[in-house]
């Protein structure tokens, strides 16, 4: 095997069709996941010192072995079922096998997704705070996108596929919201009888949704929404039919309902021709190039994708405007129609986690999923009431949305994203357009982000904040920055390693690492902070690993010369969540990527204490799968975790689109089904045997 190919290729094409097959019709997309629970306080920590004490992992599970095995593995006195995986029925409507050769749009909107990433899990009988003691649970959970190589296993090339394929594969991304229970150690999912029974629902890019908040009447967002609609043969007063896709992570809100991130959007959008004289138009505005530009979406060179009209460029230009929101769904409310807040910012959203100021203000901590993008929180104008649910389902539609700026000595500060002063910070920016209104700033926030000199991370995926039973925020956060493979500088808030701890040395940060912040008094809702770091991905034996063909990687965990971490070894965080004992579950998306014995994984640390941090393997997932969603039952004695992806590439870091259209081979895994079956992404869930708590 050839780490150089993991480290130099995989890691940076896991969104995108290996070379040679980028003209082919559906393109990969990858990445993400989170979840929150209550937590203890820590205290303001500084860089590590020699002196200080390690923190001590309040868990008491046998550490398990790096493995390659196509399955879960687990400790020794843990279980794990598959709870739901992509193709299951969600109604008694629609048959209970399975033939994704057969599927159909109208079926797949009746069947869990593909793909599936973040995991909430909420009480089926709301109050607040959230109830530990029910067996019956809503589950939401985001599809993130489709890999054509695993949709249809009868097809012999990507070029079979076929308007009504793409179709297929849009209702495979997006959300579900499944009604499950739990009876004697076992979990299931409810079906209702059919669609608009119960509570059981698909969210794909073909329902129903609603802009609301401060950007909802953006010039760009008015000009994208008409071919949606007009591709809609159902009319929703006031909504627009273009749904929500490319959901990452997200969070949960004290008043029950799901916020869903919209990452990799650009993907999903083409542009058949390059001459089209609604592009051609569109590309007068030079705000509207460069946020193409920055997304990614096509701007000069033809693609050619079986996806309906509203998804081409061409056509449609403004159409990419209509995602990179924060989607709010009711779970218990079928009715509600899903909620884009455009108060929270557009970009690649990884996440969406909620925590209550000292004074019962709402605020959502958010990352943006991509190289040398940045974090952002929003902080509402008014406050959570517990006693009204529904009634707090606007508070994300009015507040002051913030981008963080870390300094060298430890600092840092929120700058607000201001009209003003974005507007002064034009005139020495070349190539920028001024910002012509309050709502330009939420639908141009990465730009936004850029002008205010805030900080750019290493992939800032999961920021989770602190929390206690009543959701109030005891002011530490951790922002998880799964890896940059660009050469760069250190820079406050992403450090590099070894000999590149230098000045004027430049190194990537491949294994990634993850930051703690710590809010001025204690409160979220707090315009300063303390960061250091919380701990570097990494090998805690070695400095550097080599490859077969030479290349030199940066493995180490100690900053100026301190081990942040002991124990096992990992690379990429992805998603975290915390327990209630303050420790802290990792999920990783690329580890196999970095260290070629172990798949992907989940390991456990301390929020408490100093370095080094001692770290134990709980969890490795199958062959070429993402671990997503890490996630506690609301009792603690369930995990569950979203398994992406399976056979996406093999042991060798060899691509399925490879394997499948270029070598003629079957997927690499046969996750979760075993045997010869096809892989499906699904949803796990690991229990102690005897029932206890897992961690324990």
């Amino acid at each position: 095997m050839s780490q150089a190919k993991h480290i130099n290729d995989l890691i940076a094409t896991r969104r995108a069709l290996l070379g040679g097959l980028a003209g082919l019709p559906l393109l990969n997309l990858a990445a993400c996941a989170t979840a929150s629970a209550p937590a203890a306080s820590a205290p303001a920590a500084s860089a590590p010192a020699a002196s200080a004490p390690a923190a001590a992992a309040a868990t008491d599970f046998a550490s398990v072995a790096a493995t390659q095995a196509d399955t879960i593995t687990l400790p020794p006195g843990y279980r794990w079922q598959t709870l739901v995986a992509w193709g299951d029925a969600l109604f008694d409507s629609v048959s209970p096998s399975f033939n994704p050769d057969t599927l159909t749009r109208a079926e797949q909107e009746q069947r869990f997704g593909q793909n599936n990433d973040m995991l909430a899990l909420f009480p089926a009988e709301y109050a607040f705070p959230f109830p530990k003691n029910q067996n019956r649970f809503l589950l939401c959970a985001n599809h993130e996108y489709v890999e054509p190589s695993l949709l249809f296993p009868a097809l012999h090339s990507p070029r079979e596929f076929t308007p009504a394929h793409g179709e297929v594969a849009l209702a495979a991304v997006g959300a579900s919201v499944v009604e499950v229970e739990r009876a004697g150690g076992e979990w299931r999912v409810r079906k209702d009888p059919a669609p608009g029974t119960g509570r059981n629902r698909r969210i794909t890019p073909f329902s129903p949704v609603i802009f609301s908040g401060p950007a909802a009447g953006h010039r760009w967002i008015e000009a994208g929404k008409g071919a949606f609609n007009a591709a809609s043969d159902s009319a929703e007063p006031g909504a627009v039919h273009c749904g929500t896709l490319a959901n990452c992570a997200g969070g949960r809100t004290p008043w029950g309902t799901y916020l869903t991130s919209e990452e990799n959007f650009d993907g999903f959008f083409m542009l058949s021709n390059a001459a089209a004289e609604p592009l051609a138009a569109a590309q007068q505005d030079g705000a509207w190039i460069y946020d193409a530009g920055r997304f990614g979406y096509p701007l000069f060179s033809g693609s050619a994708r079986p996806y309906p009209a509203q998804y081409d460029v061409s056509r449609n230009p403004h159409g990419p405007a209509l995602y990179g929101w924060v989607t709010e769904i009711d779970p218990y409310d079928p009715t509600w129609l899903p909620r884009k807040r455009t108060a929270l910012g557009r970009k690649k959203g990884e996440c969406a986690t909620t925590a209550l100021a000292h004074d019962g203000r709402v605020v959502v901590y958010m990352g943006d999923d991509q190289i040398d993008e940045c974090v952002y929180k929003f902080v509402s104008r008014s406050r959570f009431d517990p006693a009204n649910r529904t009634a707090n389902r606007d508070l994300l539609d009015d507040g002051a949305l913030y981008v963080a700026r870390f300094d060298e000595r430890g600092g840092g500060e929120w700058l607000p994203l201001d009209l003003a002063a974005i507007n002064r910070a034009i005139a020495d920016a070349p190539y920028h357009q001024p910002f012509e209104s309050e709502a330009d700033v939420y639908v141009r926030a990465r730009e936004a982000a850029r002008l205010l000199e805030a900080t750019p991370m290493d992939r800032p995926e999961d920021v989770e904040a602190l929390v206690d039973e009543n959701w109030r925020g005891l002011g530490t956060v951790l922002v998880v920055c799964t890896n940059n493979k660009n050469e760069s500088f250190a820079r406050p808030g992403n450090p590099r390693r070894g000999e590149a701890q230098r000045e004027h040395v430049q190194q990537s940060n491949l294994t990634g690492h993850i930051i703690r912040i710590d809010e001025a008094g204690g409160d979220c809702a707090a315009t300063r902070f303390r960061w250091d770091v919380f701990a570097l991905g990494g090998d805690p034996a070695r400095e550097t690993i080599t490859s077969d063909t030479g290349v030199v990687t940066a493995v180490s965990v100690s900053l100026n010369g301190q081990p942040t971490i002991s124990g096992e070894r990992f690379a990429c965080p992805d998603n975290i969540c915390f327990d209630s004992r303050s420790n802290v579950w990792i999920a990783t998306d690329g580890s196999d990527a970095v260290f070629e014995d172990c798949n992907d994984q989940v390991v456990v640390t301390s929020a408490l204490g100093e370095g080094p941090r001692p770290v134990k393997r709980f969890l490795v997932g199958p062959v070429g799968a993402e671990i997503c969603g890490p996630t506690l039952a609301l009792d603690e004695t369930a995990f569950l975790a979203a398994i992406q992806h399976p056979g996406e590439n093999d042991l060798a870091g060899t691509h399925i689109s490879e394997l499948r259209w270029r070598n003629g081979r079957r997927p690499p895994s046969n996750f979760p089904d075993g045997g010869d079956s096809w892989p499906r992404s699904a949803v796990v869930v690991v229990t102690r045997q005897d029932g206890g708590r897992v961690g324990d």
